[in-house]
């Protein structure tokens, strides 16, 4: 059996020139995510900027905390604040840091109860 050890030159600059293309396409993309990465800045000190800002930054903690604060109830929060003239969850979604998270922080305050009915006298 034999075994050849050697790489012709053909195979070698393919793979040099494919490595540049990636690498060259990787660099491309990450400049293209930080360049539409949006840095949100608070107008005001409003009430509803606050809690605005505590939702676009991700930390549930900063969004429980700033609730809090507002005295505001999360069902009022999640029906009531506007952000960028866009319900908050939906500005969440947008421009938020962990939105599924956020979201799901959030709209627990949609969803307070379960009813069920059960007809008992049917046959």
């Amino acid at each position: 059996m034999t075994v050849i050890h050697s790489v012709s030159i053909h195979s070698r600059s393919t793979m040099k020139t494919v490595t540049k293309i990636l690498t060259t396409l990787t660099l491309s993309l990450s400049l293209v995510g930080i360049a539409n990465a949006s840095t949100l800045v608070a107008k005001n000190k409003s009430i509803s900027t606050e809690l605005c800002m505590a939702a676009a930054s991700g930390s549930r903690i900063s969004m429980n905390k700033a609730i809090r604060e507002s005295r505001l109830s999360n069902s009022y929060v999640v029906y009531n604040i506007k952000c960028n003239e866009q319900n908050i969850t939906d500005f969440v979604t947008k421009y938020g840091k962990s939105p599924k998270q956020m979201n799901a922080l959030l709209n627990r305050g949609r969803t307070k109860g379960h009813v069920s009915i059960n007809d008992i006298a049917s046959l």
